[in-house]
């Protein structure tokens, strides 16, 4: 009895399992294609359509005109084939827009290993590395993200923080919280770069506030903006990004030496 009920418990999980998303699965066959060939353009015949083709043709147009120009027609008619054609190799824009995101997150192939030796400058280049994807490819932010990373590029950049974080004396459980805290800190700066309001300089933001907020209410904030030195300007700088990536290295430093096990 307890051997049939096991069966049925297993059967019935084995049931509800949640199947992988289409597009994680692509992303997995781009990747292991891409490792294996090469579509430089060479002379003769038009190369086949392949969906590392179809992928490099969205990221460009999605590059140039943004996210919500691309389209499989977009990208057919850049191909020089057919829409339907397409569909051999991705089903939906949804399906191609995990690929094109994972393709975008590819490390660079001359990138040097991490080392452990050095892991608080190590950490500093790959974060600075996947900032400047980011900034190369800002479409990529406008894509939801949901749940832990389960594509190959993306696993490689965390594959590469772990490694530089091997040489510390944090834990495995911290290590993992280390790779989360720093993707999450890159992310979210490289929006604020890129934010519309930010680039534009701030003047309209600061004319706003000046006519909203009363010390009564925020004195801190009157204090900071009664110095014009700090309502000059709200752009982002390297400065910004490199001051709280140093405050994340250190807080990591000061755990793996004992100093904060809080």
């Amino acid at each position: 009895m307890r051997q049939r009920s096991t069966g049925r418990k297993a059967a019935m999980g084995e049931q509800h399992r949640t199947p992988t998303p289409a597009g994680i699965e692509l992303a997995w066959r781009a990747a292991n294609d891409a490792a294996h060939t090469h579509d430089g353009l060479k002379p003769g015949p038009r190369p086949a359509l392949t969906l590392n083709r179809v992928v490099t043709a969205a990221i460009d147009i999605a590059d140039s005109d943004g996210l919500a120009a691309v389209s499989l027609a977009r990208v057919a008619t850049a191909l020089g084939a057919a829409t339907t054609s397409l569909y051999r190799h991705v089903r939906s824009k949804d399906d191609l827009v995990v690929v094109m995101r994972d393709a975008a997150a590819a490390p660079p192939p001359d990138l040097p290993p991490p080392d452990p030796g050095r892991w608080r400058e190590s950490l500093a280049g790959i974060a600075w590395q996947i900032y400047d994807l980011y900034r190369r490819h800002p479409w990529v932010l406008q894509v939801p993200t949901t749940g832990p990373p389960s594509t190959p590029n993306e696993l490689s950049w965390g594959e590469r923080m772990l490694r530089a974080l091997s040489g510390t004396t944090l834990s495995p459980h911290d290590q993992l919280r280390a790779v989360t805290l720093i993707s999450g800190y890159v992310r979210e700066q490289a929006r604020l770069t890129l934010d519309p309001v930010i680039a534009d300089g701030g003047d309209d933001y600061f004319r706003f506030l000046g006519s909203v907020m009363t010390p009564d209410r925020y004195p801190m904030f009157c204090r900071l903006f009664a110095d014009q030195a700090n309502t000059g300007s709200i752009g982002y700088t390297a400065e910004d990004f490199q001051f709280g990536l140093d405050r994340i290295l250190a807080g990591l430093a000061a755990r793996g030496d004992g100093r904060d096990q809080a």
